[in-house]
């Protein structure tokens, strides 16, 4: 297997709770061709001390006051080298050897410029949990809308569904992209938000599709601290202002948008209750992709047939 360069930057500040778990789950991957950058905007809370434990291990860091996240982010993709790239929160976890899988998937298909692992959450203690997490006042919360056959709807992705407005899952802990996608798309994050990630894909999907594996490399982790926590309002109506501006440039004059969209939302239901006959309407509107699965009798990834 060849191992493609992944470079991966997180940056910290204050994070000292979780940072040792999260800078862990990275190195203990053992990756061959692993390119790690912590940037620490001033810790005082003896964060630096943990990354020093690790220091000969660490590919870079940096350690100087930012203006926030996403300066942050700027700075260490800006020393980046890797052909593949992503970030981890210092909250957040990689699954064991995820960093194999996004590898063998790069490798496998020239196509895939940009990836999602399938969706997994912590809880503040650490432990993996098998559930979407969802606001129980919703209406549309139920034991039975809430279970396996949600998380595969939850998880497939066109820039037809994401000009809709329905973004919630696209989980930045476990997407991974090719540095040419990076390149080609403005080689930045943009700074002075908190919906940063969310901006960032709009960008890819002007350029790629997003593929989605049926592999675990990284989950959320819940505590209720995260800034997307405690500034959720403003999280969402970040997210709402880039999404209407994406569908505006993508869809605003486009007929056959409006025509798919209509019929997808009257649609969607069938796809999210699995109803037999009607299931693959909302898909098919929404030119939504396959997704690459593990074959087990090949023993290698491959893409799955509707």
């Amino acid at each position: 297997m060849q191992f493609p360069k992944i470079s991966i930057v997180t940056v910290s500040l204050n994070g000292a709770r979780y940072l040792e778990e999260c800078i862990c789950s990275i190195l203990e991957q053992d990756y061959p061709a692993l390119e790690y950058i912590i940037v620490d905007g001033g810790s005082t809370d003896g964060s630096m001390d943990i990354i020093r434990k690790y220091a000969d291990k660490i590919s870079l860091v940096i350690s100087e006051p930012d203006k926030g996240p996403g300066e942050a982010l700027n700075k260490g993709f800006a020393k980046a080298t890797g052909d593949i790239m992503g970030w981890l929160n210092t909250d957040d976890r990689l699954h064991p050897k995820s960093l194999f899988a996004v590898a063998e998937i790069f490798n496998s298909f020239q196509n895939v410029d940009w990836m999602m692992g399938f969706p997994s959450w912590f809880s503040a203690t650490g432990l993996c949990v098998n559930e979407i997490y969802y606001n129980r006042d919703k209406l549309y919360y139920s034991p039975s809308y809430i279970n396996d056959n949600l998380h595969l709807k939850f998880a497939r992705w066109s820039k037809w569904r994401f000009a809709m407005g329905d973004f919630s899952a696209i989980q930045q802990e476990s997407v991974f992209w090719r540095k040419s996608l990076w390149d080609k798309t403005g080689g930045c994050v943009k700074e002075g938000l908190i919906a940063y990630d969310l901006e960032l894909w709009t960008r890819f999907f002007e350029h790629a599709q997003l593929y989605t594996c049926n592999v675990l490399v990284g989950g959320f982790r819940i505590h209720g601290n995260q800034i997307s926590f405690n500034q959720h309002q403003r999280y969402t109506n970040e997210s709402r202002t880039f999404i209407n501006t994406f569908r505006e440039k993508m869809f605003d004059h486009n007929f056959e948008y409006r025509l798919r969209i209509n019929l997808a939302r009257a649609a969607k239901p069938f796809y999210y209750y699995n109803i037999p006959g009607l299931k693959n309407i909302y898909p098919r509107l929404l030119n939504l992709p396959p997704y690459i699965i593990y074959d087990f009798m090949e023993g290698k990834f491959a893409i799955a047939q509707d």
